[in-house]
């Protein structure tokens, strides 16, 4: 079996439940508390934990674990994340250009 090409693995990754509204919100205000995330988006803290956890694998998403009590961990978008939110930036000027065309 022949891996899967960079597209598609960041297509895939983008493509689960919650990943981009998660940059969304991070594009939005950067970086964002744990629960600030979990409230603002209505998700289960396991998904989250999830998805935050392969969004930090990918190196679209820092994480930064604060010295505190309560402990507080921190989410934040990493050049490489700001860099494909240019992407859906373009993505978006694409569809506002073209969604009046009929085919």
């Amino acid at each position: 079996m022949s891996e899967k090409c960079e597209f598609e693995s960041t297509l895939e990754l983008l493509g689960k439940k919650h990943a981009l509204s998660i940059l969304r919100l991070l594009a939005e205000r950067n970086p964002r508390g744990f629960n600030e995330i979990r409230e603002a988006l209505g998700v289960n803290p396991k998904t989250l934990t999830d998805r935050l956890k392969e969004l930090v694998e990918e190196g679209v998403v820092s994480r930064e674990a604060l010295n505190q009590i309560p402990r507080k961990v921190n989410y934040g978008l990493t050049e490489k994340g700001v860099g494909l939110v240019e992407v859906f930036k373009t993505i978006s000027l694409w569809h506002e250009k073209y969604s009046s065309q009929r085919q």
